[in-house]
């Protein structure tokens, strides 16, 4: 008897097997990580609890910690099949398109896991006729309106004077497009730059792409179809290098070319007064 009563207690404080599960929805496509190590999952939770979201539906990750530095610095993507791998050295990840069933063995900190999202949100929204881009984005009068530019073309600089002046800034540094039912649409994103918001989810109907540029006054112009495309290119966050990656790219951008508004901004970095210029 004593010897069960001491088997019992030894029982009772065996510690439960803790599994820790978050589920998130950015630019419309839905992911459910789950690990045994809560302090990942923590770290998830901090940087993109703005796009949370429950429910089992989406792609199902069990996540792991893994060592390692990022090198090379851009992740690697390979598709064979319905199995897209991703990694570099501080990550690697193994999904299943179709079944939605995949793995993530990841270094505990930010920038690691933003990489990993990075990547497969690029790659996502490449197949479903949209884009990661590089640009500024803000909201006016319900409509999103990207500025494009690579670094130092004032993104941030734009971003801040919009945000000082009242207008809604989806993000200073990378902005998500999707191509739903025969329109673009800007959705919220969780990738910032030198602002470093959080974001917050959300998607509007997109007004009108301009090509960034600073100047002593502001001003808007008409834009080449052929310079609106280059620019557009440049711009593009895309870490797959397949042929059909760059065949989608071009079809993707032929359709934004013929649906979507291109015009070039000159802004001043005295105030947000180059807003009146966005219609």
């Amino acid at each position: 008897m004593a010897g069960r009563l001491a088997l019992r207690r030894r029982v009772k404080k065996a510690p439960a097997a803790f599994s820790s599960r978050l589920g998130l929805e950015i630019a419309g496509f839905r992911l459910n990580l789950e690990s045994d190590q809560s302090g990942i999952i923590s770290i998830l939770r901090r940087r993109y609890g703005e796009f949370g979201a429950a429910g089992k539906s989406g792609f199902r990750l069990k996540v792991s910690l893994a060592s390692g530095r990022q090198s090379p610095f851009k992740p690697a993507i390979l598709l064979a099949g319905s199995r897209l791998e991703l990694g570099r050295g501080d990550f690697n990840s193994s999904l299943d398109l179709d079944t939605g069933a995949g793995s993530l063995r990841a270094a505990a900190n930010e920038q690691c896991l933003d990489a990993f999202l990075r990547s497969l949100i690029s790659f996502l929204l490449l197949r479903s006729g949209g884009f990661m881009l590089h640009s500024a984005g803000l909201v006016k009068n319900g409509k999103a309106y990207l500025f494009l530019g690579k670094s130092g073309a004032g993104k941030s600089t734009l971003s801040k004077l919009a945000a000082a002046a009242g207008a809604e800034v989806i993000s200073d540094e990378i902005n998500l497009l999707r191509f739903e039912k025969g329109k673009f649409l800007a959705c919220g994103s969780p990738f910032w730059g030198e602002m470093r918001a959080d974001g917050r989810p959300g998607s509007w109907p997109l007004g009108g792409i301009h090509l960034l540029g600073k100047a002593r006054a502001n001003g808007l112009s008409a834009c080449a179809g052929g310079e609106a495309l280059k620019l557009l290119l440049r711009c593009l966050v895309n870490f797959d290098k397949s042929p059909r990656a760059a065949e989608l790219t071009l079809k993707n951008a032929s359709r934004l070319l013929a649906k979507v508004k291109f015009s070039r901004l000159e802004f001043s970095k005295a105030d947000g007064s180059f807003l009146d210029l966005i219609k």
